[in-house]
C-alpha cells in the first residue's frame, strides 16, 4: 500500500498540472495506482476537462473521483480563496474500489435495500467504507446519507458537499473521465484496507445534560420540564467569565446519539447549531429534529476547543502505520477560526507525521459519530488509511 499527495497554487493549468504530477510520479509508480482523489476550485472551471483528461492519462489504471472546492488541502499547507488543485493517490494491493454516481432519481426511484446495493455496486456484508463527494442543490443529501445508514448500518461515510457554487449546476463532480453538474459520486471500499473516521466537531460541552420534554419539528419548548430558555439563562450564569462570554458569542446544543450510555463526554453529541429564540414562551429553534426523549447538552465552539477536540482525537493513532488521510474541513474552519492558514492539516501532520494528505473545504462534511453517518458543519472529517493487520478492525470510526 503506498499513497502520495501534491497541491499546487499555480493559476496557470498547464504548469498547475506539471506541479500536481511531478511529486506524485516521484513518489508512486504511475501505473500502480488504483484511486486518485482530486479537488479543484473554480478558478479552473474552463481547463476542468482538460484536467481531468491528463490526469486520466497519466494514471491510466486509477479509479478517478473529485469535486470543484472553494478551497484545497494538501500535504502541509491549507489554500484558501486563490486557485489551487489538490490530489491524493492510492496503490491498493487486495483492495476493491467500486465507483458509484446517485441521481435523484436513484433516490426517488430506489424502494428496496437490493435498490440501493445496486446503486452503489456493493453489498452491506462486504463492510465498505464510503468516500463520497455531492451537489447540495439538485440532491436530498441528507436522505442519502440515512438511505445509506439504513442499508449500511455498518459501513462509515466519508467525504463532503462540493463548495464551489452557490447555485445549481455551478459545482462539478468528477468521476473518471466523465464531470457531473448534480448528485453523488464516491467510491465504495472493501477488501485488504483499514479506514478509520476521525470527526472533530471542534466543540465542548458545558453545563449538565438536559432531557427534550416538550418539542416539535425543529423547535424545543422544554428541557427537563422547565421552559428551555429558562434553562439555558441557568446554565450561562454558572458558567466562568470565559465561557459565559464564548456561551454569548457561539453557542450551540449537543444531541446524544447513544442514550444507553451513562456518562457523556465530547464527541457523544450529534451538534446543531441555535438558530433562533422566542422569550414570549422561552423556546429556541435548533437546526436539527428536537425529538421529545432526547438527551440534550449546550455547547460552546472556539480556537481553542476546536484545536484540542482534534488533537485529543487523532492521539490514539500515533504509531498505528497510516499510509495516507483525506481530510475535509468544513469552509468555516481555516482562517474564518485561526489567525493562520494551514491548521487543521498542520495538526494532522504534526500528531500523525508526514502523512500524505489531500482535502478541500466543504459546504457540509460526512463522518461518522456514535456509528452513525451525519451531515456536519463546522467539522473536521478525516479518513485515516492503513494496511490490514495494522492493529485494529477492518473498519472503524472515532
Amino acid at each position: 500500500m503506498r499513497f502520495a499527495a501534491s497541491i499546487t497554487a499555480e493559476p496557470q493549468a498547464e504548469r498547475a498540472l506539471r506541479e500536481l504530477l511531478d511529486p506524485i510520479e516521484q513518489a508512486a509508480t504511475p501505473g500502480m495506482v488504483d484511486l486518485a482523489i482530486l479537488f479543484v476550485t473554480a478558478h479552473f472551471e474552463d481547463e476542468l476537462g482538460e484536467i481531468v483528461e491528463r490526469i486520466g492519462e497519466g494514471l491510466p489504471n486509477a479509479v478517478l473521483i473529485g469535486c470543484t472546492a472553494e478551497g484545497t488541502i494538501g500535504p502541509g499547507t491549507e489554500l484558501e480563496r486563490t486557485p489551487s488543485i489538490s490530489l491524493l493517490t492510492a496503490s491498493l494491493p487486495g483492495a476493491r474500489i467500486r465507483p458509484f454516481h446517485i441521481r435523484q432519481a436513484d433516490v426517488e426511484s430506489a424502494v428496496t435495500h437490493h435498490d440501493w446495493e445496486r446503486i452503489v455496486a456493493v453489498a452491506p456484508e462486504s463492510t465498505p467504507v464510503f468516500i463520497a463527494l455531492a451537489d447540495p442543490f439538485r440532491l436530498a443529501v441528507h436522505e442519502v446519507v440515512e438511505q445509506l445508514n439504513e442499508v449500511f448500518p455498518e459501513a462509515p461515510v466519508v467525504g463532503g458537499v462540493a463548495s464551489a457554487g452557490h447555485q445549481p449546476g455551478q459545482n462539478r463532480l468528477i468521476l473518471n473521465g466523465e464531470i457531473h453538474h448534480s448528485g453523488m459520486i464516491g467510491v465504495a471500499l472493501t477488501g485488504a484496507v483499514t479506514v478509520d473516521t476521525v470527526v472533530s466537531q471542534g466543540c465542548r460541552p458545558i453545563g449538565k445534560p438536559f432531557v427534550i420534554t416538550k418539542g416539535a419539528r425543529n423547535i424545543v419548548y422544554e428541557l427537563g420540564g422547565k421552559a428551555a430558555l429558562n434553562q439555558l439563562h441557568e446554565v450561562i450564569v454558572s458558567l466562568s467569565e470565559d465561557d459565559e462570554q464564548l456561551a454569548r458569542q457561539s453557542l450551540l446544543l449537543g444531541r446524544v446519539i447513544d442514550e444507553y450510555k451513562d456518562h457523556f463526554t465530547r464527541g457523544d453529541f450529534l451538534i446543531h447549531n441555535i438558530i433562533g429564540a422566542d422569550r414570549s414562551n422561552g423556546a429556541m429553534a435548533i437546526a436539527g429534529h428536537a425529538r421529545v426523549g432526547a438527551t440534550v447538552q449546550f455547547h460552546v465552539r472556539d480556537a481553542a476547543s476546536a484545536d484540542e477536540d482534534l488533537r485529543s482525537l487523532l492521539a490514539p493513532y500515533v504509531g498505528r502505520d497510516v499510509k495516507g488521510a483525506l481530510l475535509f474541513g468544513c469552509n468555516g474552519r481555516g482562517t474564518n477560526m485561526w489567525p493562520k492558514a494551514g491548521h487543521d492539516v498542520g495538526v494532522l501532520q504534526e500528531v500523525l507525521g508526514n502523512v500524505p494528505v489531500a482535502g478541500f473545504f466543504c459546504g457540509g462534511e460526512f463522518g461518522p459519530v456514535s456509528g452513525k453517518n451525519f451531515v456536519h458543519g463546522f467539522t473536521a472529517s478525516i479518513a485515516l488509511f492503513r494496511a490490514n493487520g495494522a492493529g485494529g478492525s477492518a473498519l472503524e470510526s472515532s
